[in-house]
């Protein structure tokens, strides 16, 4: 009986341990994990284009309408920051299927997406005010 009693011990100490190690192991999983997680959610380029004077202006700069180079198949989020009293705008690349929805004045809208995989260049416009409000974005190889 002695032997028995000594098994079971065993047994349930050696459950107690695998159970212990399990949780070791999938804790170390989880935080060895969680840095990639945020690298990936945050690794897409950022871009955001403020619209004045029936123009878009990369945030900080002076040139109207600007030539925007993206790598091909690089993830950018396009933020489009209307500072244009009295206009709603939008930004539409209508080769790539995009097409932001309309910001009021001092409102911003965003969109993330994957550029193409292969170079070229694309019309990038404000849809109610495509004649002012065009530019163009390069696709670059990576």
């Amino acid at each position: 009986m002695a032997g028995i009693d000594r098994i079971r011990r065993w047994s349930g100490t050696r459950g107690a341990v695998t159970a212990v190690l399990v949780a070791a192991v999938g804790l170390l999983c989880l935080v060895l994990l969680l840095p990639l997680t945020a690298r990936t959610q945050g690794s897409a380029r950022q871009i955001t284009l403020v619209t004045r004077n029936m123009a878009f202006y990369l945030e900080g700069g002076t040139e109207p309408n600007p030539t925007i180079q993206v790598r091909a198949g690089e993830e950018v989020r396009f933020t489009v920051l209307n500072r244009d009293p009295g206009f709603q705008h939008n930004f539409s690349v209508e080769a790539w299927g995009l097409e932001t929805q309309f910001v009021e004045t001092e409102a911003s809208t965003s969109v993330l997406v994957r550029a193409p995989a292969r170079p070229g260049s694309q019309p990038y416009v404000c849809t109610p005010h495509g004649k002012m409000m065009r530019g163009i974005i390069e696709v670059v190889a990576d």
